[in-house]
């Protein structure tokens, strides 16, 4: 009877970090080869899954002295990161939600994706937020930027300049970019075509732009950038917070390498 009681009241403990390692690593191989455009979020689910395993691994030996210090040092850098993802994250979500109504001289819409000839999803909601927002500026001059990518028939601002005229906005108003491969590039080849029709750069411009983008972007185009945000469908939600997060690491890059 003791015995059986004994028996009974054994306890096996659950190893939370390795169940916790291996649903992250199921989730980056689902993000990273069969659901690519959450592709990023695969590969840091996948950094994470590494991290808890081999965090795992040493709490179980963290009676020696030397691993101790090395779960120390893993701490140290979990904390940190975390802290300066939480601090650009905060700067990139504050900025995406600003849209300003102030007066502008010119609308700057940067590219994304094509497919083939029409625009991405993330192309759509640019062109429909730069839509509605140059319907009340009837004189305002528009710029569309990108170059073509892989698997574009035509350039990004072609295509932004095509869907622009297909629906109602004068040709005339339009100036098309077709060199930029990044963000850095858009401001730059932006201003320099602005600053070749005779306009002024350095008074208020509006950028639009995906709403986690614009702190980025405002990073290249300094002072005198007005933020036009472009969210996605609320659907689609997955999709932006991968954008979000992405988005961090992409500004870290800008501040410090």
């Amino acid at each position: 009877m003791n015995r059986a009681r004994g028996y009974r009241g054994r306890r096996h403990t659950v190893p939370l970090g390795l169940l916790l390692a291996a649903l992250c690593g199921l989730l980056a191989v689902v993000f990273l080869f069969f659901y690519t455009p959450m592709r990023f979020s695969g590969l840091l689910l996948l950094c994470i899954a590494a991290y808890t395993a081999l965090w795992h691994l040493l709490w179980q030996r963290r009676e020696s002295r030397p691993v101790q210090v090395v779960l120390i040092l893993l701490a140290a850098v979990l904390i940190s990161g975390a802290t300066v993802f939480a601090v650009l994250e905060a700067q990139i979500i504050g900025y995406g939600r600003t849209d300003r109504e102030s007066p502008v001289s010119a609308v700057v819409v940067l590219g994304a994706g094509v497919n083939g000839t029409r625009p991405s999803l993330a192309l759509q909601s640019r062109l429909e937020a730069a839509l509605d927002y140059v319907s009340h500026r009837l004189e305002v001059p528009i710029v569309v930027t990108g170059s073509q990518g892989p698997g574009e028939d035509i350039s990004e601002g072609r295509c932004m300049a095509d869907w622009l005229i297909a629906h109602g906005v004068d040709e005339e108003r339009i100036l098309v970019e077709e060199q930029a491969d990044n963000t850095e590039e858009n401001v730059a080849y932006s201003k320099e075509l602005l600053a070749r029709h005779n306009m002024d750069t350095g008074g208020a411009v509006a950028v639009v732009s995906a709403d986690y983008h614009l702190y980025r972007a405002h990073r290249y185009w300094g002072e005198g950038m007005v933020p036009v945000a472009a969210p996605m469908p609320a659907a689609y939600w997955p999709l932006t917070a991968n954008y979000y997060i992405r988005e961090a690491f992409a500004v870290a890059k800008q501040n410090w390498l």
